[in-house]
């Protein structure tokens, strides 16, 4: 994920042969990812019926959780897959239709769980927490399947056929759909466990100093988060 940047100094010109796309960075995104939707249905399930404050704080972890997946996606079906259908070699086409029937799919799931988020936040009981854990427990798996045919089929694509000025506005695009108080959050779920060439990864696209504050106040977020989250119903 990189930070947009000011634009070139006056005088300046950008470089004729950018740098190939470094996609990398889609692992930590989707080891994210993976993580927090394979805990939700426990919080969830740790909600006593009645306890509205608890199903409140569960529910937008929820909401924070589906709108980052569904601004990734929709960063790559602005920015990556057209790209790609114009570049890539005509035996790619399957590859970038099975993405976008893929991301068809998982939009689906997505607003069947937060619709059934929505209607327990404002009634916590026992039925609508049970239909939360059961769109997470559909949409979960197909979510799953997705990121790994990504990661083998469509990645390579990406570091062929995209520049890293390209492969930037796509981290500029998710980057741009959060509220600057969202950063230390986002960023400490991002870093939350990540393997040290991962995290070499994400310190390299992000201006020092921003870096050096979140990879101190989004792990410390984080924490916070996650124990706001499971506290005893």
């Amino acid at each position: 994920m990189t930070e947009p940047v000011c634009a070139s100094a006056p005088g300046t010109e950008p470089a004729a042969d950018p740098a190939p796309a470094d996609s990398r960075d889609m692992y930590a995104v989707h080891a994210m990812l993976r993580r927090e939707l394979a805990g939700l249905p426990e919080y969830v399930m740790n909600v006593g019926a009645g306890d509205g404050p608890h199903a409140e704080i569960v529910a937008e972890h929820i909401d924070f959780v589906t709108r980052v997946l569904h601004v990734h996606h929709e960063g790559e079906d602005l920015l990556v897959w057209p790209k790609l259908a114009d570049r890539a070699p005509a035996d790619a086409a399957p590859v970038l239709a099975a993405m976008q029937a893929d991301h068809a799919e998982i939009d689906r799931g997505l607003s069947v769980l937060t619709d059934a988020a929505a209607s327990w936040r404002a009634n916590p009981d026992a039925a609508r927490r049970e239909a939360v854990v059961d769109a997470l427990v559909e949409l979960t798996p197909a979510v799953d399947s997705h990121l790994a045919a990504e990661e083998t089929d469509a990645l390579v694509l990406i570091d062929t056929y995209l520049s890293a000025p390209e492969w930037g506005e796509v981290g500029m695009h998710g980057i741009a759909h959060l509220s600057p108080e969202q950063y230390p959050l986002f960023f400490g779920m991002l870093l939350h466990d990540l393997e040290p060439d991962l995290y070499k990864v994400l310190e390299a696209s992000l201006p020092p100093d921003l870096f050096a504050d979140l990879a101190v106040s989004g792990p410390q977020e984080y924490a916070r988060h996650r124990r706001r989250l499971a506290r005893a119903a």
